[in-house]
């Protein structure tokens, strides 16, 4: 009689991933208290998700893209101007196995963005949006963690690992501080775009708490008020701390941080020369955490008796295990020439990376891509604000170590300390850098058994009383003997075989009849 005992663990299990293109494309009219379109310089976007739902064979993501266009005009009062609008987009990402109780994560990001100037009142704005998504379900595993026999069963165990979240944590950090502008500038009349950048410079684990420490960096372009109306350009670093706290935290669970940085609000005041040259501002950002165990249980895999004919409930499982996440800072300098004209001051640096290879060479892993650099500078020949494109190549590698390698890795790219400057009349000198977040993810299929039920005793009466066997290739002695319902021990004292010894392809072993 065998009598089992029955456990239970907990896995999210990957259920599908899909990557996702989305194409936008829409027209709009100039509202009427603005200047007409001379030329459209650059357009600029932000891509926000509002809502990720997991349905019946479709995940259905809500989002919208938020848009800046930078146009300048032939107006002597408005040389230079900003429209902000939204696009929203609705997509069902067609997925078969789907249901409503699993959870959809989505990320989105800006493959590409563009405009086109129609008319005087009228332009278009155009652009590819990548949506990654990933299903997981949350699922129990019953398995069987022992057996007790009267010794007729023949039991196979394996350690397992398995990634538990312990906790997910969403924390809303505002920075609210003020930028002057130097003595040498004139008042603002305007602000024509903001850019924002929050990155995280430490962290460190102090007492069930981690110290998260980092940079805001934020920056506005704006006219000056002026017959010129001059165009200016202004940024600041502001420092920021914050405390996570998590109980039992230690430097053994692994840490995944990320930020996500909210529209930023700000205001044009008077600073105490009663000069219109401070910049008060609010950005709010979203420091984002989940924190994952991995948990090591012995479970058993395979079995049968020697005695009865078994029935097993049995079901394969892929078993989730994050073994490590590393961040990686790849510092980048590259240079590349203006399409047009002489350089006559650079103002701002939009930069996206985009990733074209990964690959494994030389116990190294081995990034390729390109950063799609947008740079809005002063053009010399016209004395107009004017864009320059780049896409510029770059290839980071990272060493592994051993086991690295049988795991599969997972990157992702951000780009910070992003700075631009004139080099030569022509030049643009680029400096950033290239944060590489790496996930090294286990993803282990195993069998795990949660019921056996003995059946009818084995029936050896057809069986020969002695059989030479030669073992195939990949045969083990456990294959052998849970065909011939012999234990293990029988065989190795039968054929003379150590205990540490596996069977090698083209041996000859001798299979005797119990009775």
């Amino acid at each position: 009689m065998v009598k089992i005992i029955n456990d239970t663990f907990n896995i999210n299990e990957i259920i599908n991933s899909n990557s996702t293109e989305v194409l936008l494309e829409s027209e709009f009219t100039i509202a009427d208290n603005m200047s007409d379109m001379e030329k459209l310089v650059t357009v600029e976007g932000k891509a926000k998700l509002n809502n990720v739902t997991a349905a019946k064979d479709k995940v259905i993501v809500d989002g919208k893209l938020i848009y800046n266009v930078i146009y300048s005009s032939g107006n002597e009062n408005s040389t230079i101007n900003s429209i902000r609008g939204e696009i929203p987009f609705r997509e069902e990402i067609g997925l078969e196995g789907v249901s409503e109780d699993m959870e959809a994560f989505t990320n989105v990001f800006i493959d590409y963005i563009d405009g086109d100037q129609l008319t005087e009142r009228n332009y278009s704005v155009k652009a590819v949006l990548i949506l990654d998504t990933d299903i997981y379900r949350k699922k129990p595993v019953t398995y069987v963690s022992d057996l007790e026999s009267d010794g007729s069963i023949q039991a196979k165990a394996k350690n397992i690992t398995y990634s538990d979240t312990l906790a997910v944590l969403s924390e809303e950090i505002s920075i609210n501080d003020a930028v002057e502008l130097s003595k040498g500038s004139g008042e603002i009349d305007k602000i024509i775009k903001t850019d924002a950048d929050v990155y995280m410079t430490n962290m460190d684990v102090l007492n069930d708490k981690m110290l998260v420490e980092g940079i805001c960096k934020v920056g506005f372009l704006f006219t000056e008020n002026n017959d010129l109306h001059t165009i200016g350009y202004v940024s600041e670093e502001f420092p920021f701390t914050h405390y996570l706290e998590l109980e039992d935290l230690n430097e053994s669970i692994q840490k995944d941080i990320s930020i996500s940085v909210k529209d930023m609000t700000f205001s044009v005041g008077e600073n105490f020369d009663d000069e219109k040259k401070l910049i008060e501002f609010t950005l709010p950002f979203t420091l984002n955490a989940t924190f994952y165990k991995n948990i090591d249980k012995n479970i058993i895999t395979d079995c049968y008796s020697t005695a009865y004919e078994l029935d097993l409930l049995a079901e394969k499982v892929n078993l989730p295990s994050i073994k490590k996440i590393e961040n990686k800072v790849v510092p980048y300098e590259n240079s590349f020439e203006v399409p047009a004209g002489s350089i006559k001051d650079v103002y701002s640096a939009e930069i996206s990376p985009k990733l074209s290879e990964k690959r494994i060479e030389d116990n190294k892993y081995i990034l390729d891509g390109y950063l799609d650099v947008n740079v809005l500078y002063l053009n010399g020949d016209m004395n107009k604000i004017d864009k320059a494109f780049a896409s510029l190549p770059f290839t980071a590698s990272f060493p592994l170590e051993e086991e690295d390698v049988s795991y599969n890795i997972y990157p992702d790219l951000s780009v910070h300390k992003c700075n631009a400057y004139r080099k030569g009349n022509n030049l643009i000198n680029l400096s950033c850098d290239i944060n590489v977040g790496l996930k090294f993810r286990g993803d282990d299929e195993i069998t795990v058994i949660s019921d056996v039920a003995e059946r009818e005793p084995v029936d050896r009466s057809k069986m020969p009383s002695l059989i030479f066997r030669v073992v195939q290739s990949g045969e083990s002695l456990w294959d052998i003997g849970k065909n011939y319902n012999l234990s293990i021990n029988y065989l190795k004292e039968l054929n003379n075989i150590p205990d540490d010894k596996a069977l090698e392809p083209g041996t000859k072993i001798i299979i005797a009849r119990m009775i």
